[in-house]
């Protein structure tokens, strides 16, 4: 598209960078998407932090093997048959679930690998823990798998897979593993910032099911068995494509089939009691009675401490605590349906916003869109952080941002630019009907109403074009024209090769000025020399008049030197630039004396003295129209060819009107 066009329709423009920054935002997400993804979760990360502070958890309380523990009754881990007793006490409390994120991977003492597998199948029940090795370099084998909710589907598609691929794992000692209620794994997935924020649903294994830790805890408190569903929600739906079912409690799942865990509740709203103060008996009955438990440990060596957003690390069991919570309050976050719309809609309404934005704020394009993209994207965070503390949908708003950054740049830089080309493109029009030196002035000084001129000494020329109002009565407006276009065009032309300036066109005249918008050394003897081109070179071009009637067209000019005002004159609201001066009136009398003594080219006496030419011919003395004092008139010498002193042609039999163009 032509820059005119793009002047006239700038949203033409607007439309092209929005692909451009598309793209662009497109390139981005394909090249760094690992470091985009880890940005956009640290940054959504902080949503936690606008939850509720004073939200509380009583349903699920940990009991934490903490500092305090170890130090009353040693270091962890503990002796199997503490273990036992621990459980114990819970029952006796009467708790209607014990979880317990410890591995028992290896057999110890029979005698107490029996008492403990006694605790796991007396009062509630009781989910133990597993590990599996995600990375295909660590295939370790160790202790018995157990819990599998059946076999992994192998007709699973890419965009719905099911359960996460396990290359090892470290299981329960079999006793203990067919002595608990269920078996759930403790396999986070640690994103590259070391913080955990999803957990797999299940984990596959030689074709088998291993559900997490949370999804074994409800499927035993319900006596419900998980099953997995993928729903065939629409576009528009704002449910998830895939969940996990336990006994009516929907455990929503990511595109990875994996569960994002939910940091809504605070740490400190979870109840959580030291497990020696269990052991002792010392826990107000009211705060375990009925409550889910996790047992888990928090203590220095016990080797399951992990980042979390919340801030540092804390023990893996607030973990799986955060994931119940979540899912008995049905707040699990999940990418709705609709989520690929989401980078689409918030796009174009940022970039409506952006575009409108860059009208309305005009010249301060510069300084207003920095500011409206920070707010836009600000804003398209604030309705990622909403959707997620009040429906916990969770919105990738990444692309989005880097969209909007993106486009607001690229459309503030061309609108730069368009308003620039637009500004060029004005002030060369300008410059086509004033002075460059003129037409610098007005585009870039505020209106006045005073005069804003300058005095020089300068040379000054007219130049009439004879005779043309008789050469309009016979001619049509469009021949009329021509003739008038060429003879200004020529002058112009010549005028500036000579170092001068056109100050006016005006009807059929011109007034050019050497030495007055632009400096120019020797103005009076350049000027000199144009008028000899001039007349040489305008007089050719000029048509042959083929009527008797008509008198030849022909030209004549007046030459002054002396001090002038060269500027802008008049109302702010109606501006005139012209030029002033005493060597202005007396250039303007030569040129109409030009007609009556017969020459061609007069100059004042100023310009005969400044240019220091010697061949002029002196006429005399003449008192000037509406002049008090005379002035001597010189004609310029000028060698006239021939055919030039035959202006007017014989009558031919058709009587022509036409007219032909010479040189």
């Amino acid at each position: 598209m032509k820059l005119d066009a793009l002047l006239k329709k700038p949203l033409w423009l607007y439309a092209a960078v929005s692909v451009l920054a598309a793209v662009l935002m497109a390139a981005v997400s394909a090249v760094w998407a690992p470091q985009m993804q880890q940005w956009e979760e640290r940054l959504a990360s902080r949503t936690w932090s606008l939850a509720n502070p004073n939200a509380t958890e009583r349903r699920v309380v940990v009991v934490d093997i903490d500092e305090k523990s170890t130090q009353a009754l040693g270091p962890w881990p503990w002796p199997r048959e503490r273990v036992a007793t621990l459980l114990s006490g819970l029952d006796a409390y009467g708790v209607n679930l014990k979880v317990v994120d410890v591995l028992f991977d290896g057999a110890q003492d029979p005698a107490q690998d029996q008492k403990l597998a006694a605790a796991l199948k007396a009062g509630a029940p009781t989910v133990i823990s597993q590990l599996f090795a995600l990375s295909p370099q660590a295939q370790v084998k160790s202790g018995q798998l157990a819990g599998a909710m059946g076999t992994c589907p192998a007709n699973t598609s890419a965009s719905q897979p099911f359960g996460t691929p396990a290359f090892g794992f470290m299981g329960a000692e079999t006793s203990l593993a067919q002595s608990s209620a269920g078996v759930g794994h403790i396999t986070p997935i640690i994103d590259a910032d070391g913080n955990i924020r999803r957990v797999p649903a299940v984990v596959c294994y030689e074709g088998q099911a291993y559900p997490a830790l949370a999804v074994a805890s409800l499927a035993a408190a319900t006596g419900a068995q998980p099953v997995w569903h993928t729903t065939q929600a629409g576009l528009f739906s704002s449910g998830s494509a895939q969940l996990i079912d336990v006994g009516g409690l929907q455990l929503p799942l990511d595109d990875k089939g994996q569960l994002r865990v939910s940091y809504q509740m605070p740490r400190d709203g979870f109840a959580s009691v030291s497990a020696v103060d269990v052991l002792q008996g010392k826990v107000p009955p009211s705060m375990l009675k009925g409550a889910w438990v996790l047992v888990g440990s928090t203590a220095f060596g016990g080797g399951d401490a992990v980042p979390t957003p919340q801030g540092g690390a804390v023990g893996g069991v607030e973990v799986h605590a955060q994931l119940m919570s979540a899912a008995l309050d049905s707040r699990t976050p999940f990418a709705p349906a609709w989520a690929p719309l989401w980078p689409l809609a918030t796009g174009l309404v940022a970039l409506l916003v952006l575009v409108f934005s860059l009208r309305a704020a005009g010249p301060k394009a510069a300084v207003v869109m920095p500011l409206v993209a920070v707010a836009t994207g600000a804003s398209i965070f604030a309705v990622h952080a909403v959707l997620l503390l009040v429906s916990h949908q969770w919105l990738g708003w990444g692309q989005p941002v880097v969209f909007v950054a993106l486009a607001a740049v690229l459309l503030t830089a061309s609108e730069m630019l368009r308003v620039r080309a637009e500004r060029e493109r004005l002030f060369e029009n300008l410059s086509s009907y004033l002075p460059e030196g003129a037409a610098r002035r007005v585009a870039f000084e505020g209106p006045t109403a005073q005069v804003v001129a300058e005095t020089r000494e300068a040379t000054v020329m007219l130049v009439d074009l004879r005779n043309f109002s008789a050469y309009c009565e016979e001619r049509a407006p469009e021949d009329a024209a021509m003739v008038l276009h060429l003879f200004y065009t020529t002058l112009d032309r010549i005028v500036t090769e000579h170092g001068g300036v056109v100050e006016q066109m005006v009807g059929d005249g011109l007034t050019a000025v050497w030495n007055g918008s632009s400096p120019c050394n020797q103005h009076a003897q350049k000027a000199l020399q144009a008028a000899e081109v001039i007349w040489k070179e305008g007089v050719a071009q000029l048509p042959k008049v083929a009527s008797r009637k008509t008198p030849p067209l022909d030209i004549g000019i007046g030459i002054e030197t002396g001090p002038v005002m060269v500027g802008s004159f008049g109302p702010a609201r109606r501006r005139v630039h012209t030029v002033m001066g005493e060597a202005v009136s007396v250039a303007s009398r030569l040129e109409k004396l030009t007609s009556e003594l017969g020459y061609p080219v007069l100059v004042g006496p100023q310009a005969k003295a400044q240019s220091g030419h010697e061949d002029m011919q002196k006429l005399g003395d003449f008192l000037l129209a509406g002049m008090r004092t005379p002035r001597t008139v010189y004609a310029l010498q000028i060698e006239v060819d021939p055919s030039h002193l035959h202006l007017v042609s014989g009558l031919d039999a058709g009587f022509a009107s036409e007219v032909s163009m010479i040189g």
